[in-house]
């Protein structure tokens, strides 16, 4: 089974999404199939080496095991390494699931072994979008860059807007999981999708810098393919 990455700056927020999913594997936290290593565990060569010996385990009754490491952040880059085989080739039906902040705390090789899920903060969850909201960002991906820059220049609630642009293309992504998203932004892949909303999240974090909204809307322009045909 692909691990699972879980992205929030909030333990609490991956522990209680990673609880969701061990409950639709029968999981419990108390449950003998499942290895939990909580924000003060320590996560070096000597966990992985728990990790590797839990798994080469026969399941108790038969169900299914999984691993959690709620705050992979605290991985070694020695234990991230020796994690790394793991996490390309679990064994039999067992779930590894990973939780960290961003992405930028574990090498690349782990990111390219998982399957990312960012999942939502309280105000992404409060942030609904209009119909109004929707057309304007569809009007926008079907614009030249020069018609782009228009937008922003005209744009008053820059940093509502950024908000806006942020849960759409979550909200594609969580429609489309897998494979080419059919609806606009057309013919974008699930990877295409991904790293924009990666692009997204890196903006939000400068906007709250005080970094200058404009500035960081002009460089998601850059970054957005051009779509009008």
């Amino acid at each position: 089974m692909v691990p699972h990455l879980l992205i929030h700056p909030e333990v609490l927020k991956r522990r209680f999404a990673a609880e969701k999913v061990l409950e639709s594997k029968g999981l419990s936290r108390n449950h003998l199939n499942l290895l939990w290593f909580d924000e003060e565990d320590k996560l070096g060569i000597e966990q992985v080496r728990q990790i590797k010996e839990f798994l080469s385990l026969k399941p108790y009754h038969g169900g299914s095991q999984a691993v959690v490491l709620i705050a992979a952040e605290n991985l070694t880059l020695d234990a991230q390494n020796a994690l790394l085989k793991t996490l390309e080739e679990p064994p039999g039906e067992a779930l590894i699931i990973l939780g960290v902040s961003s992405e930028d705390q574990l090498l690349p090789t782990i990111l390219s072994r998982c399957q990312t899920f960012f999942l939502e903060s309280s105000e992404d969850q409060q942030k609904t979008l209009t119909e109004k909201d929707v057309k304007s960002i569809e009007k926008l991906l079907e614009s030249s860059v020069e018609e782009r820059f228009v937008f922003i220049e005209k744009l008053k609630e820059r940093g509502e807007f950024l908000k806006t642009l942020t849960t759409y293309f979550r909200n594609q992504l969580l429609d489309h999981p897998s494979g080419v998203n059919t609806s606009p932004p057309s013919r974008w892949t699930h990877q295409q999708l991904h790293s924009y909303l990666k692009e997204l999240i890196q903006a939000q974090r400068w906007a709250k810098q005080n970094v200058n909204i404009r500035a960081v809307l002009e460089y998601l322009i850059l970054k957005l393919p051009q779509l009008k045909q």
